[in-house]
């Protein structure tokens, strides 16, 4: 493993362009629980039962809905960047990293110090204008729970009170929050395909490779040339691309190779 590591650590420090992937396994570090794991929110909650529109606009939420939105906030909240995400804000730093492509709608890839991230699921701490398109960020333990106290005394029927739930913007149009829901297309993923397809070394960190598109980005990078590094804590998803498979957590994992780049760079 030592050696792998030094292996990786010696790619890194030479890339051309590299770019992380990452999924809700980085996440689940920082005690995000994993969407679709056992004990996860999608093994808990039935998607078709939280609402019209689910966590996108609360335009009509049903009890399971208003569960679900509380829970995932509240575990958001408590979540800050753990050392996998603030190693990858360490490579940027050291001109190494490019960008982020992840899959988490958590904000902690902002909150570590990276500065281009691309969120193809979205951002829950992001609002986008119905009317105009604009988009604006939430503040972090302030605006979420404050509209989930004001979700807990609305009437789930009075439509009113739903819609000025979320914050208008400044053009007066309504907001949702700028996620991706349930058949919907992703985000950004033209700039997300850029980046795989130009990048030298994909870190994909954390991911399963099972929700599509985003799962087809490592295979773009390795198509286009690059080497591809996983580390994954529960095993390898990409083994007929990943030049190197990393089993370990990546609060662990890339600390180490972290060090060991600037090691060598000296």
């Amino acid at each position: 493993m030592i050696e792998q590591l030094h292996q990786v650590a010696s790619i890194i420090a030479s890339a051309r362009n590299l770019v992380a992937f990452t999924g809700s396994g980085i996440s689940a570090e920082s005690g995000i629980p994993t969407f679709r794991d056992p004990g996860g929110l999608w093994d808990r909650y039935d998607p078709d039962k939280l609402g019209s529109d689910g966590v996108a606009t609360l335009g009509k939420i049903t009890e399971e809905g208003r569960a679900f939105f509380r829970e995932m906030v509240d575990t958001l909240e408590r979540a800050r960047p753990n050392p996998g995400h603030l190693a990858l804000a360490e490579l940027e730093r050291m001109g190494i990293l490019s960008s982020v492509i992840t899959q988490n709608i958590d904000n902690l890839h902002w909150e570590a110090g990276n500065t281009t991230v691309i969120e193809v699921h979205g951002n829950l701490y992001r609002l986008r204008c119905l009317t105009c398109g604009r988009t604006f960020k939430l503040k972090k333990g302030e605006d979420l729970p404050a509209m989930v106290q004001r979700l807990a005394e609305i009437n789930e029927q009075d439509s009113l009170e739903l819609a000025q739930l979320m914050p208008k913007c400044r053009c007066g149009g309504m907001t949702r929050f700028d996620v991706v829901h349930f058949g919907e297309p992703v985000q950004d993923f033209p700039q997300a395909e850029h980046a795989a397809q130009t990048c030298g070394v994909m870190l994909a960190v954390g991911t399963s490779g099972v929700v599509t598109p985003a799962a087809l980005l490592p295979g773009y990078a390795k198509g286009a040339g690059a080497k591809v590094i996983e580390i994954n804590a529960t095993g390898s998803y990409f083994p007929q691309i990943a030049d190197f498979s990393i089993v370990e957590k990546a609060g662990e994992a890339l600390p180490r190779i972290v060090a060991a780049v600037r090691e060598i760079l000296g």
